[in-house]
């Protein structure tokens, strides 16, 4: 039984994310277009923190630091794109498999006991061994369903920050995110300082009007900046 928060699904037919794929071909030529497919009105780069790393790293004096989009801004970003989709509870999300938290073929899941806020137990292990991936230049996804809002708890599961002490700064957002509906496709990447999404020009605008969330417009024939 996948151990997963209520409502998020491991994906074993990769048929909705097959776009994903023939729209990135270009997926490592360091351009803003390469990252993101094309035909959205708007190209937007979410700053991520300075001081902030998957590696814990850095302070505040280096600047941000390489990874996906940071644990605190998942929530503030979801809530954004989650009315900007006909199809909010129809998501997909690509966890890299190199992540760190797949060597062994499992994300550790625990999940909350009764109706105790300090009280969990522990559910059996999510076993992506089989599972197909979703195959871009030099990354593998796997990939999950759910509703866009269920991305932190998402991002928790797989980093094991579940239960007493658990800490959203130690979540492990996935890579990318889209709806059903393709309205916007959200994009980080270990090996990158901020996180990126295609969308409309209304979601842009809520995007950048986010008192918790500082964003950019580029150009889609921007290089991708470090």
């Amino acid at each position: 039984m996948p151990s997963l928060p209520a409502g998020l699904t491991l994906c074993h037919d990769l048929t909705p994310a097959a776009w994903v794929r023939a729209a990135l071909p270009d997926f490592a030529a360091g351009m803003v277009g390469s990252l993101l497919p094309a035909g959205y009105e708007r190209y937007v780069r979410v700053l991520h923190p300075a001081g902030c790393d998957e590696d814990d790293d850095t302070d505040a004096d280096d600047g941000p630091g390489e990874g996906t989009l940071p644990g605190p801004l998942a929530a503030p970003l979801a809530s954004v794109l989650e009315g900007c989709t006909d199809t909010p509870d129809d998501c997909f999300f690509g966890v890299w498999e190199g992540c760190g938290y797949f060597d062994d073929g499992t994300v550790t899941a625990l999940l909350r006991s009764g109706t105790s806020t300090v009280s969990w137990q522990a559910r059996p292990a999510v076993d992506i061994t089989d599972a197909p991936r979703l195959e871009l230049p030099h990354r593998e996804y796997a990939v999950f369903h759910g509703p866009v809002a269920s991305v932190t708890a998402l991002a928790m599961t797989i980093a094991g920050e579940v239960g007493e002490g658990a800490d959203v700064a130690d979540a492990l957002v996935p890579d990318l995110w889209w709806p059903a509906d393709r309205s916007w496709f959200v994009h980080g990447d270990t090996d990158l300082t901020a996180t990126w999404i295609a969308c409309s020009a209304v979601t842009a605008e809520q995007v950048l009007g986010h008192p918790d969330l500082e964003a950019v417009v580029m150009a889609p024939d921007s290089p991708v900046l470090p």
